[in-house]
């Protein structure tokens, strides 16, 4: 699965890509394309901005989504990695 968001700077409106785990909401992105500060806000009136959140928020429940049924379809049995010390 590609943990990589598509984010459209605003200001050269070239798009790039960020990892899911960055995008939130307050978090401020440096554009790779002309280094402008991006302030990724839920309320923004860029609706790729709103977008690029709602992705990365999507991307990361699918992802914590996969980790559990993991780990519950281990069960009670011993197939549990060894710890290390």
């Amino acid at each position: 699965m590609d943990d990589k968001i598509k984010i459209r700077c605003p200001a050269c409106t070239k798009v790039f890509r960020e990892r899911a785990s960055k995008v939130r909401d307050g978090t401020q992105l440096n554009c790779h394309n002309c280094n402008r500060l991006i302030t990724l806000n839920r309320d923004a009136e860029d609706s790729f901005i709103r977008r690029a959140l709602k992705a990365a928020r999507e991307v990361r429940e699918a992802q914590r989504a996969v980790v559990v049924e993991a780990a519950y379809s281990r069960g009670g049995s011993n197939n549990a990695p060894p710890q290390r010390s």
